[in-house]
């Protein structure tokens, strides 16, 4: 989960869209207006939050939301794991196959593909994921279960014939996944 404004080698909210437009066409870093936002509400509060684990979720609706209405926060694949009996599910499985839009080392924040990998390495299981790129990083996934990861585009190509072949593209990654693993299982086709 990443706070209001960058910490812990995760990129600030400026670093991810740049920088706010204000009064008179005049530029202001985003974190520095975040920050003087989290000052006045911290103020008006008497309470400080900016720096609470996924208070810079949504571009800062975290924030507000735990500075304003007093929320609780959950990882949302935590959330969708125990809804879903997740744990139970992957007990004795041979495989988990989990996926994303951009596997990277920001994976390792939150996002479900690290969600799952816990999980599923707590009950002994490898993790494969499979991701529309492979970005920066992404090798540090293995330290929480992640064994392999996937593109599934098969060369160069357009985001947007990426994205409108997005089922196709996923389709034949996974079936070349399936024949891997029954190679890897059986020693044979």
């Amino acid at each position: 989960m990443t706070e209001l404004h960058g910490k812990n080698g995760e990129p600030s909210i400026r670093e991810r869209t740049g920088q706010l437009k204000v009064g008179f066409m005049e530029r202001l870093p985003l974190d520095e207006a975040l920050n003087t936002y989290a000052d006045i509400v911290a103020a008006l509060l008497q309470k400080d939050v900016r720096d609470f684990p996924g208070a810079g979720a949504a571009g800062g609706i975290g924030f507000a939301t735990k500075a304003f209405l007093r929320a609780e926060f959950r990882p949302g694949v935590q959330l969708i794991a125990d809804l879903s009996g997740l744990s139970q599910a992957v007990q004795g499985a041979d495989l988990v196959i989990t996926g994303e839009g951009k596997l990277d080392e920001q994976t390792l924040f939150g996002k479900t593909p690290a969600g799952v990998a816990v999980i599923a390495s707590a009950a002994g299981v490898p993790v494969v994921a499979i991701a529309g790129t492979l970005g920066v990083g992404y090798q540090l996934l293995r330290d929480i279960g992640i064994v392999a990861a996937f593109s599934i585009t098969s060369g160069p190509m357009t985001l947007e014939s990426a994205c409108s072949d997005a089922a196709t593209l996923l389709r034949h990654r996974a079936s070349d996944l399936v024949q891997l693993w029954k190679v890897a299982r059986v020693g044979g086709s």
